[in-house]
């Protein structure tokens, strides 16, 4: 065996010994080995590993001791670390608990939030709830008071719609007793308390208190010999320097012209008077004018052309119309279409005349007994007492006229309101029967007791005159309701009457000669009398009619 195998052997027994029995005595071994052999073997190469091996083994054991070293610190930093952790970890669990105990301060401070914010949204809805009801009380209380107000408005207007038509009876009484400048103060003053109040100016006793203070709402404007039958206004187209005003008929052969006098500032002033024609020979029943000229139908059926002009020989001609078979026929309208043909009608007998009345046309006899007769457009119409309605045109029957007539009733008089396309009948008992276009039945007007003697319309009334001594006005605006007529009264009774379009003025002819005019314009009126108010209410006065309630007012200023 050689060194080198002997150093390998013993290289690997040394190892296996120090790994056995540590590294201090392995140290010691290796040294005693390394002596024997340098000793037994001599070789100094073997040494010198031996020495390598020695020298690598204490690096080892260096290493090993600073690894040692190095692990002993690592196991204190790590006690240190653990020790550190530990209080960490306490302080995380402190901590923790910390915010455990934070965490239900918080849910406790959530809950009451919670519980804080339904509470709210609970008194919102309450405060919603309370809002509502107080915009609900806010809107009864406005419509209470509201209520109030109107209640309080409607009370106010009865009571002065009241007083106005105390003031207006009041007004009459003094009127009839005298007093005219009292009369006129509360005629006036009612007015004004019903037109503030949006009351009924049309009321009977407001109209009356104001036609009877308005120095010329009802005037005395002429005076004939008989009784004046027809009165018709001279046409427009008629109305020169020579002739102007009305022109009336009479039963007693009278022709009279009634032209207006002016001044010299242009001022209405009444009345001239002029007879055409007055002759006892003549029994006159209606007038008509033809071309300028008046023609004056007679009872017996003469038709008596006169001239406007009042000449010394007023009279242009004569004609007798044709008889019917009928003995004593009697004539009673002279009438006008819109072609401007004249057709006169008596009890039994319809001629119809040129536009000039000098040549007859056509001639129609009729069975039945005529009561009235009228025209609508270019036709006419013919009522019978029998209670029929003959309609002709141009002279000839047409049948597309039916009415339901009042066969106990005779018509009396026919008038047609063209502007509402309405036939309207007047009865021998007084009724006022109402037609339309279509000759359907719309109602009746009650307010005379006698034969309707006259019909027209004039702005917003339909004016009606009978034997009852009064002429009735029918405010047409209100047809559609229960129709009160304004009534105005007459000594005599008003026969006939015609009506001024442009100053809503009714002409009426009375029994016994006397021509009066009505003015029915309630403005008008007012007005009128406003300019004449002498004075003002006196304290006492005012306290009297009025009231202490009522704030004093002056109505002449």
């Amino acid at each position: 065996m050689n060194l080198k195998n002997i150093s390998k052997r013993l290289s690997g027994n040394i190892s296996g010994v120090a790994s056995e029995v540590g590294t201090h005595s392995a140290i010691a071994i290796i040294a005693g080995l390394i002596v024997y052999v340098f000793v037994s073997s001599g070789y100094q190469t073997q040494i010198e590993e031996l020495n390598n091996r020695i020298n690598e083994m204490k690096a080892a054991e260096h290493n090993a001791i600073i690894t040692k070293r190095i692990s002993e610190q690592m196991e204190d930093i790590a006690y240190e670390q653990k020790a550190l952790s530990d209080k960490q970890r306490m302080r995380a669990e402190e901590q923790s608990r910390i915010a455990d105990i934070e965490r239900g301060k918080a849910e406790l401070e959530r809950g009451l939030a919670v519980k804080a914010e339904q509470q709210a949204r609970a008194s919102a809805q309450e405060a919603e709830t309370m809002r509502l009801i107080a915009e609900q009380q806010s809107v009864l209380a406005t419509q209470h008071m509201e209520e109030a107000l109107q209640a309080r408005s409607h009370a106010d207007t009865l009571f002065y719609q009241s007083l106005a038509r105390s003031l207006a009876q009041t007004s009459i009484t003094q009127y009839k007793s005298g007093d005219k400048s009292l009369a006129a103060l509360l005629a006036y003053s009612a007015w004004y308390y019903t037109d503030k109040f949006k009351g009924n100016v049309y009321h009977q006793d407001i109209y009356t208190a104001l036609l009877d203070n308005a120095p010329r709402a009802k005037m005395h404007i002429g005076k004939v010999l008989g009784n004046p039958r027809a009165i018709i206004e001279i046409p427009e187209m008629h109305s020169n320097n020579e002739a102007k005003g009305y022109v009336i008929a009479t039963d007693y052969g009278e022709i009279c012209h009634l032209a207006p006098k002016v001044d010299a500032a242009g001022h209405f002033n009444g009345y001239d008077e002029h007879r055409i024609l007055n002759s006892q020979n003549y029994f006159f029943r209606d007038i008509c004018i033809a071309k300028g000229d008046i023609l004056a139908l007679d009872v017996s059926g003469m038709l008596v052309k006169a001239s406007l002009k009042n000449t010394k020989d007023a009279v242009i001609s004569r004609k007798h119309l044709p008889m019917s078979n009928m003995p004593q026929e009697r004539w009673r309208h002279l009438l006008q279409n819109d072609d401007g043909k004249i057709i006169a009608v008596g009890e039994h007998q319809v001629v119809w005349l040129d536009a000039t009345g000098d040549n007859i046309l056509f001639s129609h006899s009729v069975t039945d007994d005529i009561s009235e007769a009228g025209i609508f457009g270019n036709k006419l119409a013919i009522f019978t007492k029998t209670g029929n309605l003959l309609t002709f045109l141009d002279g000839k029957p047409s049948n597309s006229s039916h009415i339901s007539l009042p066969r106990n009733n005779p018509v009396s008089y026919y008038y047609y309101m063209k502007d509402r396309g309405m036939h309207i009948l007047g009865t021998e008992d007084g009724d006022v029967l109402l037609y339309d276009s279509d000759y359907k039945y719309v109602k009746s007007l009650v307010g005379h007791s006698g034969a309707i003697t006259h019909m027209e319309h004039l702005g917003w009334c339909l004016a009606t005159s009978s034997y009852d001594h009064k002429i009735c006005l029918w405010n047409l605006y209100d047809i559609d309701s229960q129709i009160a007529p304004i009534e105005v009264y007459y000594d005599k009774w008003p026969l006939c009457f015609t009506t001024n379009k442009d100053n809503w003025t009714l002409i009426i002819g009375l029994a016994d000669g006397d021509i009066e005019s009505l003015h029915i314009s309630v403005d008008d009126n007012k007005n009128n009398i406003h300019d004449h108010i002498e004075r003002d209410f006196t304290p006492q006065e005012w306290e009297y009619y009025i009231g202490k309630g009522v704030k004093y007012r002056r109505f002449k200023e």
